[in-house]
C-alpha cells in the first residue's frame, strides 16, 4: 500500500525561514512522501552553485527592495513574490522515485504540477525540466538527493510580477572566474502566469499530489527545531548567500544579499 502524502502548508514565510524549511524536511528523515508549500515577499533565490553577481541586476534589486538568497539545491536563479507558489516534494531514501536518474527524477514532480494546472482549466504540458502553458514556462525544477531523502521543488507562477522578475534576473551571466570554479548557469526562458487565484492554485496542487481530502498541517516540532538551527548556521548568515565568491563580489551586489554580515575572528 502506498504511503499517504503529508502536506506541510507553511503559508507566507520570510525567505530565510522558507529556505531553511525546505532543507529541514530532508534532514528530518521523512518516513513517507511529503508536500511542502509556501510563498514569500519579493526575493531572488539563486542555486547552490551559482554566483550572485553573475545572476542578478543589483541596481534593479535595490530599487525594488529585493534581497538575494542562496538555497541548498542546485539549478538556476528564480524571482519570488506573493504571486509565486513554492512547491516541494520530499520522498524517503527507499522510495522508488528516489532511485530515478536525472532528468527522470524530475518527472513525478512536473507531472503533478501539470495535473494541477489542468485541474484549474489551464492547458499545461511537462517536458524534462519545466511545465509550460502556451509554450511559456510556468514552473522550473531543482533537486537534492541525499542519504536521508530526495527533494524536488520548483516555483509555480500564478500571478507573479513578471516585470520585476525580468529586471532582477538581468545579470551579466558571465565574467572573469577570478581563479574560482565556474558557477552553474541559469537558463533564460520565456515565462507566463497561470492567471488564477493563489488559493485556487494551492488547492489544485495539494489535490494533484495528495488528493482532495488531504489534511494540511504546519511543520513538525522536529522540523521547526531544524529550521531554527539552519537559520542560525546558514540562512541568516550573509556569507552563505555570497558563497565561495564572497571576496570577489562587488559591494553593490553584497549590499543586496540576504542575511546579516557577521564578524568572523581569525583563528
Amino acid at each position: 500500500m502506498t504511503a499517504a502524502t503529508r502536506v506541510v502548508a507553511a503559508g507566507r514565510c520570510e525567505p530565510a525561514e522558507a529556505l531553511a524549511l525546505d532543507e529541514a524536511v530532508v534532514r528530518a528523515e521523512p518516513r513517507a512522501p511529503a508536500l511542502v508549500l509556501w510563498h514569500t515577499r519579493p526575493a531572488v533565490i539563486i542555486g547552490r552553485f551559482q554566483r550572485a553577481d553573475w545572476e542578478v541586476d543589483a541596481a534593479a534589486c535595490a530599487e525594488r527592495g529585493v534581497a538575494v538568497w542562496r538555497r541548498f539545491t542546485g539549478g538556476g536563479a528564480v524571482h519570488l513574490d506573493p504571486g509565486t507558489l513554492c512547491v516541494g516534494r520530499v520522498v524517503p531514501a527507499g522510495h522508488p522515485d528516489a532511485a530515478l536518474g536525472i532528468p527522470d527524477l524530475y518527472a513525478p514532480f512536473l507531472a503533478g504540477i501539470a495535473a494541477a494546472c489542468r485541474a484549474l482549466g489551464v492547458d499545461a504540458t511537462a517536458d524534462e525540466r519545466t511545465v509550460r502553458v502556451g509554450g511559456r514556462k510556468v514552473t522550473g525544477v531543482a533537486a537534492h538527493r541525499g542519504r536521508r531523502a530526495t527533494f524536488v521543488h520548483g516555483t509555480l507562477l500564478v500571478g507573479a510580477d513578471l516585470d520585476a522578475l525580468l529586471a532582477c534576473l538581468a545579470g551579466p551571466r558571465g565574467g572573469s572566474l577570478d581563479g574560482r570554479p565556474r558557477p552553474a548557469a541559469s537558463r533564460p526562458d520565456h515565462v507566463a502566469n497561470l492567471g488564477v487565484g493563489m488559493d485556487d492554485a494551492h488547492t489544485a496542487v495539494v489535490g494533484a499530489f495528495a488528493g482532495g481530502e488531504a489534511l494540511e498541517e504546519p511543520p513538525s516540532a522536529r522540523e521547526r527545531e531544524l529550521v531554527d538551527t539552519l537559520r542560525r548556521e546558514r540562512y541568516d548568515d550573509r556569507a552563505w548567500h555570497a558563497g565561495p565568491w564572497h571576496d570577489v563580489t562587488s559591494e553593490e551586489v553584497t549590499s543586496v544579499l540576504g542575511g546579516e554580515m557577521r564578524v568572523r575572528r581569525a583563528r
